[in-house]
């Protein structure tokens, strides 16, 4: 074989492992040794000596550690070192930010004017801020007992300006009045203040992402802090995700009391969902829960509360 040809052909053999290599994720080892030889063929015209390995052996993908007599090997490339750090996940886990201290020195209607003067005008979130109509900051009780929590501004909610509008607003208003309460007696918002961009005619929702909810928390916390409910009502599963990065239904998480940060909360189904489901047997889960926030609130309850939903004897 003339010394081109075996330069030739020991060239082919390298980049036909090569390319097997680069294909299958794993890197060139080879022995320096046989580089060499075949570039010094190359330049003296000889043909390839019988001691570089057969095709099968010449670039091993995977060799064992060489001897100290061995020539040195190239190191594995792992396929972090080949594509760089890992990246951040793409749904990361949500963590509520820890809810501030208060001082008590400052009034409560103050305080949530002073919040309120910076969420309105807020664009952390460009995007929603430029398809909201209004921003959504709440409205109730400065110190409110009891705060009901959404997600996000529905759709109604934006055109109005107002938490829990339109016919959900409608029927949590219907809710308060058998608790024996009203809108101005509690504390009503929801975690993110503006309605996640949809089409201007679209009544569906999306839940917020990562970034939205690590932007419009800290309001929330704010207004917590702020208003220092004794109990919170989480309304809907995004509530308890953005809360506590909840991905559990409502229906597994509803009835039972959780903590932030001190804070009693109790899940139970979004008044929406009540207008999808309307049986009686939905809307007495949800008098269930509240029944429970009406008892750690102290509030007297009488036996007509204690009834509603339940099904009649003999239905």
């Amino acid at each position: 074989m003339a010394g081109s040809e075996a330069f030739n052909a020991g060239l082919e053999v390298v980049l036909e492992a090569l390319s097997s290599r680069l294909i299958s994720g794993g890197s060139l080892k080879a022995p320096a040794s046989i580089l060499d030889t075949l570039c010094q063929s190359k330049a003296l015209g000889r043909a390839v000596p019988s001691q570089v390995p057969s095709t099968a052996h010449r670039l091993a993908p995977d060799p064992a550690p060489p001897s100290p007599a061995s020539a040195p090997v190239s190191a594995p490339v792992s396929a972090r070192e080949r594509v760089g750090p890992p990246k951040a996940p793409k749904n990361p886990r949500f963590i509520f930010p820890q809810i501030p201290e208060s001082s008590g020195e400052e009034a409560s209607e103050q305080g949530l004017a002073a919040i309120r003067d910076a969420v309105l005008p807020c664009t952390l979130c460009p995007q929603l801020a430029a398809t909201r109509i209004h921003a959504v900051f709440g409205e109730g009780a400065a110190a409110a007992d009891l705060m009901l929590l959404g997600e996000a501004p529905g759709l109604e909610d934006d055109r109005a300006g107002h938490p829990f509008a339109g016919e959900a607003g409608a029927l949590l208003d219907r809710m308060l009045i058998a608790m024996g309460l009203s809108r101005p007696q509690v504390y009503l918002t929801s975690v993110l203040k503006c309605r996640p961009d949809m089409p201007a005619d679209d009544p569906s929702s999306r839940p917020p992402t990562f970034d939205e909810l690590s932007k419009c928390a800290p309001y929330l916390a704010a207004q917590i802090a702020i208003v220092k409910p004794k109990v919170i009502v989480a309304m809907g599963a995004g509530a308890m995700r953005a809360l506590f990065g909840s991905t559990e239904t409502v229906g597994k998480l509803r009835s039972h009391w959780h903590d932030l940060q001190g804070i009693p909360v109790m899940p139970t189904f979004h008044p929406s969902y009540l207008i999808r489901n309307q049986s009686n047997t939905e809307k007495r889960k949800v008098w269930e829960d509240l029944l429970q926030v009406m008892e750690r609130l102290g509030y007297g309850i009488s036996e007509k509360q204690r009834g509603f939903f339940k099904p009649r004897a003999g239905a």
